[in-house]
């Protein structure tokens, strides 16, 4: 394969660390590692196939070293082809970054400052920039912040019952997350033409939130200060009482990097049901007559719902819904349960449509004739971080 530009696409997490390669506007690969059975496991998708290698790496912190390798190995770029740029999805609270920038060792400075008050989220991208800036030197790294989006929120959805001029100097204010997600769905919605004035997107995965929009521009959503706030969530609790927080905190003797750890990974649908942070698995538990499993379902839709009628209040009104994500695109049954709760807004679920819609490919309306639309759309945060990392790039060419 030839290219001018090839552009990298980065998106670690705790559980996974996803790399993408695009030539503009074209995929070229997707490559996912993964813990399995206590191996790290690379998995690469290209020109319609998928293989698989695995390391005996004890954490995920070094796979951006295997990224090269794979790509030449499945012939996917040539040894002349080289990487133009980077793009890394970066969640972090503060005003640094509710923008797109160019990394330098103000960003990374920047990052540091914030590490102990979002360890969880800014601690991985720290290790990975230092990765990436190893096996890629010289390449330019673009960090796509995941609250950009957000940065449409009016003040009244942004700060808290907090004194002003400290919420300034602190940076403590609801910046809001997953919007590169959103930010996808909305470009998808307005490529077909059906992107209405007042919309809810349901970003449901391991991670949910709940975003209202606009004509397409985002005005709340459930994340905060960092993406614990809000939703029910795999093993994030989800909003929470402060007070509450404390009492865990002294009853479990924690520290406060501890008591986020807590919080963030074993909470939520895990800790709920005491044995999964799985939908799918909670279903088969549910059916077999687990009680606790039930009720993890049970406060996962529910809160949804909940937030649902809250984006509806703050829009005054809602045009349509949109499932998307993991949870989102697969789940017939959560979609189900939720638009259940949603009839005084206007929303009626076709069964027979939603029982059929699986990871779509095209948007995919499984609301009724008489409902409202209710649209399934597979989100792309790759091809929008690409997109974003050649914009900035293309921009910041022309300034100079």
């Amino acid at each position: 394969m030839a290219a001018e530009s090839l552009t990298l696409v980065v998106n670690p997490g705790s559980a996974s660390h996803k790399y993408a390669l695009f030539a503009g506007e074209y995929e070229w690969a997707r490559i996912h590692f993964e813990f399995i059975d206590g191996r790290v496991v690379g998995t690469i998708n290209h020109a319609g196939e998928q293989q698989s290698e695995s390391y005996d790496d004890i954490d995920l912190s070094a796979v951006a070293h295997y990224v090269l390798p794979l790509l030449h190995k499945y012939r996917v770029i040539g040894n002349d082809d080289t990487v133009s740029m980077i793009g890394i999805r970066v969640v972090a609270p503060g005003n640094h970054f509710v923008k797109d920038q160019l990394v330098t060792e103000q960003t990374v400075v920047a990052l540091r400052a914030v590490q102990q008050r979002a360890p969880l989220h800014v601690t991985t991208v720290l290790s990975e920039l230092e990765h990436l800036e190893t096996y890629f030197p010289g390449i330019p790294i673009v960090a796509i912040s995941d609250s950009a989006f957000h940065a449409t929120k009016p003040a009244w959805a942004a700060y808290y019952g907090i004194n002003i001029e400290l919420a300034e100097e602190a940076g403590i204010k609801r910046y809001g997350y997953q919007g590169i997600s959103v930010s996808s769905v909305v470009r998808s919605l307005a490529g077909r033409d059906t992107l209405l004035p007042k919309t809810i997107v349901c970003h449901l995965g391991s991670g949910s939130s709940i975003t209202a929009l606009i004509d397409g521009q985002s005005i709340d959503n459930t994340m905060g200060y960092s993406p614990l706030e809000g939703l029910v969530m795999s093993s994030r609790s989800g909003n929470i009482d402060i007070a509450a927080a404390l009492a865990i905190k002294r009853q479990l003797q924690l520290s406060d990097e501890c008591l986020e750890e807590y919080l963030n990974k074993q909470s939520g649908l895990l800790g709920i049901s005491g044995s999964s942070n799985d939908v799918r698995q909670l279903r088969a538990s549910e059916d077999s007559g687990d009680e606790r499993a039930q009720l993890a379902l049970k406060m996962f839709v529910y809160r949804i719902q909940q937030a649902i009628g809250q984006m509806a209040a703050s829009l005054g009104g809602v045009d349509c819904v949109v499932f998307t994500a993991t949870i989102g695109e697969r789940s017939t049954v959560i979609r189900q349960r939720v638009v259940e709760g949603l009839g005084f807004l206007g929303f009626e679920l076709d069964s027979a449509v939603n029982d059929q819609t699986f990871e779509p490919t095209e948007t995919v309306n499984i609301g009724t004739d008489a409902s409202k639309p209710i649209f399934v759309i597979s989100t792309d945060e790759a091809a929008e971080i690409a997109r974003r990392t050649e914009q900035h790039i293309h921009e910041k060419t022309l300034k100079n």
